[in-house]
């Protein structure tokens, strides 16, 4: 298994990697007269700025009588990526909701969740001097339906807020320029919902399990199991997106999450990158990774022929092209 401080090295290096970042956009000119202005005269008259992504990816195998082998799939994803931002004076309020749903039929199979993803993000922050905000900081992550093991089709392993992750956070926030944001929160309340109670009475996601009788063999539920876990630490957040080249753009975003009220070594890690490359107005090609890793989180998997039941690293990768509408 691979270890959490293992994970953050390339993580750390985006981090490292921040400030020459910031340099790159945010001359010694454009520093101090950003620096040195008035928020007054930096307000613009456009308090308000919304926008979005609607993108459908669909693909299609059809096999008739094909001597490789192989199966007849279909497979779709749709995901929808906005934001409202409101800036005024002193104020920055950022906010932005992802949605992403898609499924997998392979002939003769059931049918799978290819994705799932429902996150609301929202940040208020306050200019103190420059690009140095005090901020708060609201996150909301869980997913639309039921999943099913991929080995296992019968055995059930998340739903709608099964799991569903709250945080809530105050800190700073830098923002050099429009392109990075590197925020950081020592007090951060996080909590995981798993309102799923068959998952809840497992003990899915680290709540505590049910507890059970099992005199004279038959089993009885003495307590349920609980349907949140309370977690307090700190919480970083690195937010950079660029356009690489005319037609191709770049946006990777990683949250850290460390809880101090047990084993705060063992750090949470999402990390986000997706790559996007414009054909036309119209069409586009994505590319988008996931990188996870939560103590919390026990998966079943063999390992060089060993069985193994534990946290572990998750990744994902979508690669897709399809229809894409900005609004």
């Amino acid at each position: 298994m691979m270890r959490p401080l293992r994970l953050l090295s390339a993580p750390l290096a985006l981090l490292l990697l921040a400030p020459a970042l910031a340099q790159e956009d945010l001359q010694d000119n454009d520093r101090k007269a950003l620096r040195d202005k008035p928020a007054a005269t930096i307000d613009s008259a456009k308090v308000w700025t919304t926008g979005g992504v609607f993108q459908l990816n669909f693909t299609q195998v059809q096999l008739v009588n094909w001597a490789a082998g192989g199966l007849s799939s279909m497979s779709g994803i749709a995901q929808v990526n906005a934001f409202a931002n409101k800036r005024k004076g002193r104020i920055a309020w950022d906010n932005s909701l992802a949605l992403a749903y898609g499924l997998l039929a392979q002939d003769g199979k059931r049918t799978f969740k290819s994705d799932d993803r429902f996150e609301l993000n929202s940040r208020y922050g306050y200019q103190m001097k420059g690009p140095w905000y005090a901020s708060a900081m609201l996150q909301f992550r869980s997913q639309f339906t039921e999943g099913f093991d991929a080995k296992n089709d019968t055995v059930k392993i998340s739903n709608l807020l099964a799991p569903g992750y709250l945080l809530f956070g105050l800190g700073v926030d830098y923002k050099p320029n429009k392109k990075l944001s590197v925020y950081l929160s020592p007090i951060t309340a996080k909590i995981t919902f798993v309102m799923d109670q068959d998952l809840a009475d497992a003990g899915n996601f680290g709540v505590d399990p049910a507890v059970f009788d099992t005199t004279g063999g038959v089993i009885r539920k003495v307590t349920a199991g609980q349907n949140t876990l309370f977690q307090m630490g700190a919480f970083l957040n690195l937010t950079y997106q660029t356009d690489v080249a005319k037609n191709i753009g770049f946006m990777t975003r990683l949250d850290l999450f460390s809880n101090y009220l047990k084993e705060p070594s063992n750090i949470d890690v999402n990390w986000e990158m997706l790559w996007t490359f414009k054909v036309n107005s119209w069409f586009a090609a994505t590319l988008n990774t996931m990188l996870i890793y939560d103590h919390d989180i026990n998966i079943a998997r063999t390992e060089d022929g060993v069985a193994k039941f534990g946290p572990t690293t998750q990744f994902r990768e979508t690669l897709g092209v399809g229809l894409n509408f900005k609004f």
